[in-house]
């Protein structure tokens, strides 16, 4: 996103912008919208999410929003009354016990409560972490992170549940319809997709119907690569990078801190990756010109990951290889970070929701260390190009723009413009689209957002509306008042 521009207009011809500003020519056109002073922005590209995950879960029970495991129950067992499974399965997505009254993840037990004979999963809010009820651990069977007793299953475990489930690609490609529909209607214009193997083929079949109306770069998780290499479908999809996870979830307790956590002690969080691992990561995928998207959000993962990139990494600056999350983050990682040239990509809402006084973040890391929770400020001084997402959690730019601009802690909140910038211009540089998105200028895309208000000048930015979204230069979402 450049400067402010205030401008009478701009003419799209062939889903691309051209005459910012020449009057004559705008009143030429075929068809002129009349917008009525409404501020207007680029697209926003969202550069870290889970589309289809989000899609999918549309259908599951969302417990985002309860405060106690008594309510989840109640809502469960509705569901199991009204007959309303899912391919036999009970799923309730979203769930965040640090909200609750009583802060106690549910058990094994506790879901057997409800029945012992519907597999019944519940996926936490950082989708690191599952519990299940008895007749679910019977269908998933033996693992290295499944917990028997406590019914746990965390990581890497929770990416097989929709193949015990029977999630097929259709049910893929209406996951994505629906949260494709949402996308729109929260402005996004472009999002940085992380799949698997059925994931990309969906997404492909997809684009291949004419029916993706989202620009969408994916990044795979790695095991799943198999021969694939980068590859541009359309101007709506392209394959772009490989996602590794090198540790887990501050939420799950399983991201990797040099510490041990504040609220269980003796656990320090998992290492799924070692050095010599990720090293061997990033080298094939530079051999094949893959964009690495590293997850690290402990303070050792961070340590651990930017060592491989320092002596595995020849192409950090033309592949523009990223860190997600770095939720733990040090002024020498912030060093390293920079003097490397890797792309940060966090999630402010993860901030706003987390780091509130007396809230997870504390429980889990204590007071001093609480101080180094998503030091946006510290890293935006340091001039590291830092891209904003949302992890679906939940999906929304402009939420992830108010929730920069109030960080807890008000040493590291950063303005408006800069937070637009990262939600917009910086994610397009992530994405390595900075020539065709994230700027309302001649031979750009058609890909804009009207608001209900100007971000710059609002007095808060989390009641403004998204009233229009245009992607290449058709309206796919209008929700303008009427005349």
């Amino acid at each position: 996103m450049g400067r402010k521009r205030i401008f009478h207009g701009f003419v799209v011809a062939d889903g691309k912008i051209s005459n910012t500003g020449d009057y004559d020519s705008i009143m030429d056109s075929q068809e002129i919208i009349n917008l009525q002073g409404m501020t207007v922005l680029p697209g926003f590209v969202d550069g870290h999410t889970h589309l289809l995950n989000m899609g999918m879960n549309m259908v599951h029970i969302n417990l985002s929003e309860i405060d106690s495991f008594d309510e989840a129950s109640y809502y469960l067992t509705k569901r199991l009354e009204s007959g309303d499974t899912y391919k036999g399965w009970l799923i309730g997505t979203d769930f965040d016990e640090t909200k609750w009254k009583k802060v106690k993840r549910p058990s094994k037990n506790d879901l057997d409560g409800i029945s012992t004979t519907t597999p019944i999963a519940l996926i936490r809010i950082c989708t690191h972490l599952a519990v299940c009820n008895s007749k679910a651990l019977e269908l998933l069977g033996e693992g290295e992170n499944i917990d028997p007793e406590t019914g746990i299953i965390k990581e890497e475990q929770l990416w097989h549940l929709d193949e015990v489930i029977g999630v097929n690609r259709e049910d893929r490609k209406e996951g994505i319809k629906r949260a494709v529909e949402r996308a729109q209607q929260l402005g996004v214009t472009c999002a940085h997709e992380i799949v698997d193997r059925e994931g990309w083929e969906a997404y492909r079949e997809l684009d291949r119907e004419g029916a993706l109306k989202l620009r969408v770069r994916c990044y795979i998780r790695y095991n799943e690569l198999g021969d694939l290499e980068p590859i541009v479908e359309s101007p709506y999809l392209s394959l772009k990078g490989v996602k590794v996870f090198v540790d887990g979830s501050l939420g799950g307790h399983t991201a990797a801190l040099e510490e041990d956590y504040e609220d269980d002690p003796g656990n320090r969080g998992m290492l799924l990756l070692s050095q010599d691992e990720l090293e061997e990561i990033i080298e094939v995928a530079e051999e094949r010109g893959f964009q690495v998207m590293a997850h690290a959000i402990g303070d050792r993962a961070l340590t651990v990951t930017l060592d491989a990139f320092e002596t595995a990494a020849t192409r950090t600056r033309e592949l523009r290889h990223r860190i997600e999350h770095a939720e733990v983050l040090s002024d020498v990682n912030i060093r390293r970070i920079r003097d490397l040239n890797i792309i940060l990509s966090v999630q402010p809402n993860f901030a706003y929701q987390w780091s509130q006084p007396r809230g997870m973040n504390e429980r889990r890391l204590g007071p001093e260390r609480l101080k180094m929770c998503n030091p946006y400020w510290n890293a935006q001084r340091s001039l590291i190009k830092m891209a904003f997402g949302s992890d679906t959690m939940p999906l929304g730019p402009l939420f992830g723009v108010f929730s920069a601009v109030n960080h807890p802690l008000l040493e590291q909140r950063i303005s408006t413009y800069n937070a637009l910038q990262c939600y917009i211009t910086n994610s397009a540089y992530a994405g390595m689209d900075e020539e065709h998105l994230g700027q309302l200028s001649n031979g750009m895309a058609a890909d804009f957002v009207v608001l209900s208000e100007n971000p710059l000048e609002s007095d808060d930015i989390g009641e403004i509306e998204v009233l229009m979204t245009v992607i290449g230069g058709d309206v796919v979402y209008d929700n303008r008042p009427s005349d």
